[in-house]
């Protein structure tokens, strides 16, 4: 139940970075990316302990994910087939593990900018030997990670995930639909912006979600592009926390 309870948290996640998107695309101020999303709860009244209660959630989340890379995967007789879905929730711990950190660190006081850290990030890495191509690899893995994530949601694989909804399965395929589609474009935007600042030899053009967004508001037409994004992460957040409630476990 906690596991499941980590889904709301990262729904609640991605329906404040949609938020802080549409406030950008009004013209106000604000970081759309997890720290942005996480460091406005910490302000609010009650905020340490829902703080507290992400970081809890999530990390049993990222837990449950670290058993299904060891226990679940042993069912499998396809070797491939069990390779592929012990990595796939090893990803998935890793990329809760870093959420439930996040929320920590809010909750102790602390403060993270993504922006930076991505840009701090890119800068090591590009000093690395071959940085330069390990971080094209990285840039194009993440794309690959958005066109499967925008591929999920044309298609509607992500329903496999879930028992069935009942009366609100054509509402959880819309939500589910546009907010897969939704994260893949922000993916994908991450990393081009990886690829750019690797190909440039400049690692601030490497500055995560918020820089992603924020790059897709001055484009031509950028407004109704961000409108249209925010809007579908919010449509994310929204299918996460229906997973909690009809999500396999």
């Amino acid at each position: 139940m906690l596991a499941r309870a980590g889904y709301v948290f990262i729904g609640l996640v991605h329906i404040l970075v949609g938020a802080i998107a549409l406030q950008i695309d009004r013209g106000q101020g604000g970081q759309a990316d997890q720290s942005g999303a996480i460091g406005s709860l910490a302000s609010k009244p009650g905020g340490p302990v829902l703080l507290w209660a992400g970081f809890a959630a999530c990390a049993a989340l990222a837990l449950w994910m670290v058993g299904e890379a060891v226990f679940a995967a042993r069912s499998e007789t396809e070797s491939k087939k069990k390779l592929q879905n012990a990595a796939s929730a090893a990803g998935k711990a890793v990329v809760f593990g870093v959420l439930s950190f996040t929320f920590a660190v809010f909750a102790s006081g602390g403060s993270k900018i993504s922006s930076q850290s991505a840009s701090d990030f890119t800068a090591k890495l590009m000093a690395a030997p071959a940085g330069v191509v390990l971080l094209i690899a990285l840039g194009l893995a993440i794309i690959g990670g958005g066109v499967y994530y925008a591929y999920r949601g044309v298609t509607r694989k992500f329903m496999k995930d879930l028992q069935d909804p009942g009366n609100a399965r054509t509402a959880v395929e819309w939500i589910g639909t546009v907010g897969y589609a939704a994260k893949g474009v922000v993916l994908a935007l991450v990393g081009i912006l990886i690829i750019v600042a690797a190909a440039t030899a400049d690692p601030s053009k490497s500055t995560g979600l918020d820089g992603g967004l924020k790059t897709l508001g001055s484009q031509p037409y950028g407004v109704f592009l961000l409108a249209a994004v925010a809007a579908g992460l919010v449509a994310y957040g929204l299918y996460s926390m229906a997973r909690a409630r009809y999500g396999k476990f």
